[in-house]
């Protein structure tokens, strides 16, 4: 028996015959507007039995109970059936309503649990990526890049009127309110990375930066310092952290290629302490030294 459609257009879980299965999130993109969706985000993470990447689309989170949003680097279990619109090999359409959170794995003394999920997931390199798409159609993948050459900020193409109303009005679906207030909203600037990668063959990149964490930070910074800094007085505090603070990290760059255009774009930052050397443990794990010095180890 088919699945009945909510109000937003998406699958019902519990009536869809589906596989139930667990994933361990680590990407979550800004939340863009969708004709068909509402607001939607792209959703990616690894499966739990599998180890391998999943991408889950599409995820209306502004809709969901408080019981199933969840956060990068917590577990949740949801049942799923193959995209019937989406062929990259990674891709689950997600039956919403299915969807409980679970465990998150804390950052400090719980990143040797995340790096345990993470290290056997990362690609040598953006041009490994490449070849990987044209030859097995891989369309998730994680780097270290060599170098953060540059944190690019630049302004957003204008918003069309559709787009602007569309906002409007999802912020006053959400509050059952008659004005326009909520979360969501359109940002005026576009994010990028311009790196470098660990490959003979890299002449360099420069990729747009889609997020959650960045747009969130970006409207953080512009409330906490507009006010005393005038109203560019984020821009540095957005620069100090994307461009000095995470790169001073084992920086790794979360990429995924474009539904449409199947262009690679950054859909996730992530920025774990360089692994510690172990007493005792240095002959059993092989290790190499980064570009700044930092000697980091190849864990399993």
């Amino acid at each position: 028996m088919p699945g009945k459609m909510n109000s937003l257009g998406l699958t019902s879980g519990p009536a869809q015959i589906g596989k139930a299965s667990r994933f361990l999130m680590l990407v979550k993109t800004y939340p863009i507007p969708s004709r068909k969706y509402e607001e939607t985000v792209c959703c990616a993470g690894i499966d739990a039995e599998t180890r391998s990447w999943i991408r889950m689309y599409p995820v209306n989170f502004g809709s969901l109970d408080e019981y199933a949003r969840f956060a990068k680097w917590q577990f949740i279990d949801a049942t799923w059936s193959p995209s019937p619109s989406d062929a990259r090999p990674e891709s689950r359409k997600v039956h919403q309503d299915s969807i409980r959170a679970g465990e998150r794995l804390p950052a400090g003394s719980g990143w040797e649990a995340r790096r345990a999920w993470l290290d056997p997931i990362v690609d040598p390199s953006l041009e490994w990526l490449l070849d990987a798409n044209l030859s097995s159609k891989q369309s998730l993948g994680a780097i270290r890049p060599a170098r953060i050459e540059r944190f690019i900020i630049r302004a957003a193409s204008a918003a069309t009127a559709e787009q602007v109303g569309r906002v409007e009005q999802l912020r006053m679906e959400w509050t059952g309110s008659t004005e326009p207030k909520g979360e969501l909203e359109l940002l005026p600037f576009d994010f990028l990375y311009r790196f470098t990668c660990r490959d003979d063959r890299c002449k360099g990149h420069e990729m747009q930066i889609f997020d959650w964490e960045l747009g969130q930070a970006y409207r953080n910074f512009r409330r906490t310092y507009q006010a005393r800094h005038g109203p560019n007085g984020w821009e540095a505090k957005l620069r100090q952290k994307y461009e000095s603070e995470l790169p001073s990290r084992d920086l790794h760059l979360l990429l995924g290629t474009h539904h449409r255009w199947g262009s690679w774009l950054i859909v996730g930052v992530v920025a774990p302490p360089y692994p510690q050397v172990r007493r005792g443990n240095r002959a059993d794990r092989s290790q190499t030294t980064g570009e700044d010095g930092a000697v980091t180890l190849g864990l399993v």
